[in-house]
């Protein structure tokens, strides 16, 4: 009797909890199916890292390398795109000309009526190729694709060289683009019907206006009135009252600006913390930053990454990148920025040094800031409010004491 008991109550405890058992083992046995797949799949595996195919960017890993030190170390290494081999590109060449002639046209409906300014890329993302421009005839077409002031009225053809490159390879193609004036309106082009119209026949003491224009019947009369004296002294006064209030929104604007500078200063430095503690130097976490800035499109909202920007592209054309930082803390000239700037430049001087532990109390300071500035927009805002309150306020005694005085 008892061994059925038993047999009894395991069947019980097996159904009771057998459901949770089964979680748990499949959860180690998923487990180790992963681990088994992510180490077949692992790309270093094989001391082997892929580049990214041309076009699509650059690839990060983030590595575990054994034999640095008692222990695994984790590093960080950026492998650029793969370039296009010269056979690619001899071999896609017209399929890379229809994109880049795609690419240029702009507001134009195609090549053979050039009536607005090309677009002369230079860089051909899709490909990974960057392409450099040279027009035959610049002063009809820069090299910038800026249409000229002279184009005649029945166009004229200009040879666009284009040099294709990879990096090593040169491809050189000409473009052919029929330039015309920039399309006028109808106001611009009667303008010039009227100028043409007061040359001829200047003997006569009149000018004769015509009763219409392309089809459309005309009136006209005098843009300006006859005036008086008084209108000047409102004309300056107006200037003055415009001149204070352009300087009056120019002071709030960079006041708003300010603000929205130390809002993003402590992101900007959390973001530099964690990069560098991930091995970046301090150039490459500044070109992450602002690249990851600009994919999620936030210079508009945040426009410390269009001062990055600028300093990036300073460093990019040739500028010392201490110089750089320090003209990006002049530019901003808000003291916390300066005080970063001069962090970074120190940190490039002195190889990193410290500029981990400096960076994390200038983080601290700047949160402070940011506390300081929320407290005091608020207590800006309670003041806005006591205008309206006394308003309410004076409503309140009238519908109060009306009723005394109209019983009198």
């Amino acid at each position: 009797m008892s061994e059925k008991v038993e047999k009894g109550r395991l069947k019980k405890y097996g159904k009771e909890y057998g459901k949770y058992a089964a979680c748990v083992v499949t959860g180690f046995a998923l487990y180790g199916a992963a681990e088994v797949n992510r180490k077949l799949g692992d790309p270093a595996r094989n001391a082997i890292l892929e580049r990214k195919r041309y076009g699509e960017g650059d690839r990060q890993y983030d590595l575990l390398v054994d034999g640095l030190g008692e222990r695994e170390e984790e590093i960080s290494v950026t492998i650029p795109e793969r370039k296009m081999s010269a056979d690619e590109m001899q071999e896609k060449f017209p399929e890379i000309m229809e994109c880049l002639i795609g690419e240029i046209l702009g507001e134009n409906e195609s090549l053979s009526e050039v009536r607005h300014d090309l677009e002369l890329t230079g860089r051909l993302e899709p490909y990974g190729l960057s392409v450099q421009w040279e027009s035959g005839k610049p002063e009809l077409l820069s090299d910038m694709g800026l249409i000229g002031s002279e184009v005649p009225e029945s166009g004229e053809e200009v040879v666009l060289d284009a040099g294709i490159s990879n990096g090593t390879t040169v491809l050189r193609a000409e473009i052919k683009a029929t330039v015309f004036p920039e399309e006028k309106t109808v106001g611009e082009k009667f303008e010039a019907f009227l100028e043409k119209l007061a040359g001829e026949n200047l003997e006569k003491t009149t000018v004769s206006l015509p009763e219409s224009f392309e089809g459309q019947p005309l009136h006209y009369r005098l843009a300006s009135g006859g005036g008086n004296g008084g209108l000047i002294f409102l004309g300056i006064a107006a200037a003055l009252c415009l001149f204070l209030k352009e300087k009056s929104d120019e002071k709030e604007k960079r006041k708003q600006w300010e603000e929205h500078m130390i809002l993003d200063y402590p992101e900007l430095l959390s973001g530099f913390l964690v990069l560098t503690g991930a091995g970046y130097p301090v150039r490459q976490a500044w070109k992450k930053q602002v690249m990851d800035g600009m994919k999620k499109k936030q210079q508009e909202r945040h426009p410390v990454y269009r001062e990055m920007q600028t300093t990036l592209n300073q460093m990019e054309t040739g500028t010392p990148e201490i110089r750089a930082y320090a003209e990006f803390g002049r530019r901003i000239g808000i003291g916390s920025y300066m005080k970063f700037a001069s962090l970074l430049g120190n940190g490039v001087s002195t190889g990193g040094k410290d500029l981990r532990r400096l960076l994390e109390e200038e983080m601290e300071a700047a949160f402070r800031q940011r506390k300081d500035l929320a407290l005091r927009k608020g207590e800006e805002a309670s003041t806005k409010l006591l205008i309206p309150m006394f308003l309410m306020l004076g409503v309140v005694i009238v519908m109060v004491v009306a009723p005394a005085f109209l019983s009198l």
